[in-house]
């Protein structure tokens, strides 16, 4: 085996796909941080990060193309669980009182006549 048949390889592969897989869920984040409040949203975001994440880790290495993209894989997926799983948890319970989920208003208050516009002479 001669010099120019060997050759070192610094970073592995699959830390390639992994940083490229976080890049795209950034550079997504930037564009519409629309897409990660809804379930379509982060299903379109984690598709992208998967394939962007398995092409550049594929292209780096490609004698373990399989191995690297199943890492991605899981990456991905540990990211949508914690994400789904995690951070609702660490927003806490909701105050007392209040009724309805994230974006409702809560009700007017009771008592006294009620609001009228426009304002009657």
């Amino acid at each position: 085996m001669n010099e120019s048949e060997i050759t070192r390889r610094t970073v592995p592969g699959w830390l390639v796909g992994l940083l490229a897989a976080t890049g795209s869920l950034i550079a997504i984040g930037f564009v519409s941080i629309g897409f990660f409040v809804s379930l379509g949203g982060l299903v379109i975001a984690s598709a992208l990060a998967l394939t962007v994440g398995a092409v550049v880790a594929g292209v780096v290495d490609p004698d373990r193309a399989k191995r690297n993209v199943a890492v991605v894989a899981l990456y991905v997926l540990v990211l949508a669980a914690a994400y789904l799983l995690i951070l609702p948890a660490l927003a806490g319970p909701m105050p007392p009182g209040t009724r309805g989920g994230p974006g409702v208003d809560p009700p007017p208050p009771t008592g006294g006549a009620p609001a009228v516009y426009p304002q009657q002479r």
